[in-house]
């Protein structure tokens, strides 16, 4: 029984130090976030990234990368959905005047 408990514990560890990674990067990007609305998008994207990166041989060196990509791009996404959204409602703004 001990002789499993010693070959899990290297995998626990490197489970809790990959948590701790994803945890910290992520409170890391939200608080240097100011839109909200993007926290959901960005919490998503850190969640997939780390589901690939824990399926890859090296998820300590995988994870960060990636869901640095990951998190711009759904940032990005997020600010053209408000440029749109702001720039329609512009657009309606002179109709209802006249």
């Amino acid at each position: 029984m001990k002789t499993y408990e010693r070959a899990d514990e290297p995998d626990r560890r490197s489970a809790q130090t990959f948590a701790l990674l994803k945890q910290r990067l992520l409170l890391e990007r939200l608080n240097h976030t100011p839109e909200f609305e993007t926290h959901a998008l960005i919490m998503r994207q850190a969640n997939e990234a780390a589901l690939l990166a824990w399926m890859s041989s090296y998820p300590l060196l995988t994870f960060p990368c990636l869901f640095d990509e990951r998190a711009n791009t759904a940032s990005e996404q997020a600010r053209l959905q408000a440029c749109l959204y702001w720039k329609d409602l512009r657009a309606e703004t002179p109709a209802r005047a006249a």
